[in-house]
């Protein structure tokens, strides 16, 4: 069985849908309009930025391997590979566009054939850590909207292909019922707040819901931190090798100097020794000093 042909138009530069001159909705704004409102909130422009570009390099590889059966030297177009032979997927299309032809367009990542008339859906995901509860509302209607453009057609299995660096992984979820979809859609539809039934209640040991959307914020800008901070310390590494090369104490340039210390001996204070030698005279000088509270980040 062939796949429907939608008549929606794309348009990949605005990231719009258009059927017969109207605009539809896209399902990402949906998502997160109605069940994840606080995901991407506080954010920085750069940020975002850097992980679409990561994401759009991914899903472009990936592409090659699929459509031209072109091998990529990065590594997670070898890892997609390497999943797709492990699991069998049997490779129908990307960026596959669905849509109800009324209100709703999007184009899923990845179709994969069962049989004559069995599908799987997946969706290729770059995030630092994966998000499998908006996966699993993603994938539900894509499910629904394929499904409703291809009679006959039954989607079979979701999942998330989990690509970032030596990250390679296969996660499937479980499909949401088409009846919750359906009311999630009529609810943006009419202006109204859907009630999201699979909100599990948190502990008071987890993070508010406001911040626990934020996870994935605090994940990239931390990752990028440390990123930045490495990349620091390579340059001015190779700064200093060529100032001693070049034997020379500093450097300036338009916005930008550096000034190479020499060589010396810092003298520390050795307490252990001290409270040996003298015991309790280091506590009888220790003074109370205010310290303002704070919170330590960890990632996991």
């Amino acid at each position: 069985m062939q796949l429907t042909k939608s008549r929606v138009i794309f348009d990949p530069e605005a990231h719009t849908y258009t059927l017969d001159g109207v605009q539809l909705r896209g399902i990402t704004g949906m998502i997160e309009s109605q069940l994840f409102p606080d995901k991407y909130s506080g954010i920085p422009d750069y940020v975002m930025k850097k992980a679409a570009d990561r994401g759009h390099f991914v899903h472009e590889v990936c592409e090659l391997v699929d459509d031209l059966g072109v091998s990529h030297e990065s590594e997670e177009a070898k890892n997609y590979q390497n999943l797709k032979e492990i699991y069998g997927l049997n490779y129908e299309v990307s960026e596959y566009l669905v849509s109800d032809n009324e209100h709703f367009a999007s184009c899923i990542d990845k179709v994969y054939r069962e049989n004559e008339t069995d599908f799987s859906l997946a969706d290729i995901k770059t995030t630092y850590r994966l998000d499998k509860e908006y996966v699993r509302w993603q994938l539900s209607i894509y499910a629904y909207l394929f499904e409703m453009q291809n009679p006959g057609c039954r989607v079979v299995r979701l999942f998330a292909i989990w690509l970032r660096g030596n990250i390679s992984e296969l996660v499937e979820v479980e499909r949401i019922p088409d009846a919750v979809v359906a009311s999630l859609m009529a609810a943006e539809v009419g202006g109204i707040q859907f009630v999201n039934p699979y909100v599990v209640p948190s502990s008071k040991e987890d993070l508010p819901d406001k911040y626990r959307e934020m996870e994935d914020s605090i994940i990239e800008i931390t990752e990028q931190a440390k990123y930045w901070a490495e990349r620091k310390k390579e340059l001015t590494d190779g700064v200093m090798k060529e100032m001693v090369k070049a034997g020379v104490y500093s450097w300036k340039g338009e916005s930008i100097s550096f000034i190479r210390k020499k060589d010396s001996i810092r003298k520390t204070f050795d307490r252990e020794s001290f409270e040996k030698d003298y015991p309790g005279v280091y506590e009888r000088y220790l003074v109370d000093t205010p310290v303002s509270g704070s919170i330590t980040l960890k990632v996991s």
